[in-house]
């Protein structure tokens, strides 16, 4: 009893990554046979095949992208006997799901954090502004009148301006995290596109070659 706590809560885990499933076996195929058909699927380049002793097992670290197993570069299949007959049971994992779990929350970690860096940057610019106000305050009763030369009213030449405050400066950009939402959003998709259309694909692969159809 104490070895199947740690592999149950393991699977809890996991599921985020692996994908586990059967398929049924035509009646009348052998365990071998039902090998034999799956098999061409790993023949392509990268594939590396290990017979094991109910079945086999492969890796392909760098999988094309037309392969229809391309998420999930490695795994493990067997056929075993059930009440019902031999089905085909096999387990995927994929690292390409993974990370697609992982940075949408990667993205809105940066989100939030480009949001507090921009509160805490206005709240000590509103700080210094209310400063440098109570400062012009006295300089404004120390500012001479601008007046203009008598020869320049003569010619009609326009009252000169005052300066405007924060004239010439930069206007300041808001920090916003709209970028690290829409990409916490892609990958959130893609990670349920890896997850559940994926593993349909692959069950019907399996299925066609163990109908000898493909």
């Amino acid at each position: 009893m104490t070895p199947e706590k740690p592999r149950s809560a393991k699977r809890l885990i996991d599921w985020i990554w692996t994908v586990r499933d059967e398929v049924p076996v035509p009646d009348g195929l052998g365990a071998d046979e039902a090998l034999a058909r799956v098999s061409p699927a790993f023949e392509s380049d990268g594939y590396s095949v290990q017979p094991t002793g109910e079945g086999l097992a492969y890796a392909n670290p760098s999988p094309a992208a037309q392969d229809t197993l391309a998420t999930f570069e490695k795994g493990a299949l067997r056929v075993e006997e059930t009440a019902t007959g031999r089905v085909l049971r096999y387990r995927l994992t994929s690292r390409f799901m993974l990370f697609c779990f992982l940075l949408p929350f990667v993205f809105i970690g940066f989100g939030q954090l480009t949001l507090a860096v921009g509160a805490y940057q206005k709240a000590q610019a509103e700080a210094k502004e209310k400063a440098a106000g109570a400062k012009k305050d006295e300089k404004k009763k120390d500012e001479p009148v601008l007046t203009l030369h008598p020869i320049d009213k003569f010619l009609g030449a326009p009252a000169p301006e005052k300066p405007k405050d924060g004239e010439g400066g930069s206007r300041k950009r808001k920090p916003s995290a709209t970028a690290a939402y829409v990409f916490s959003g892609i990958f959130a998709f893609l990670y349920l596109v890896g997850r559940f259309l994926e593993p349909w694909l692959v069950r019907r692969m399996f299925r066609r070659r163990l109908a000898g159809e493909g």
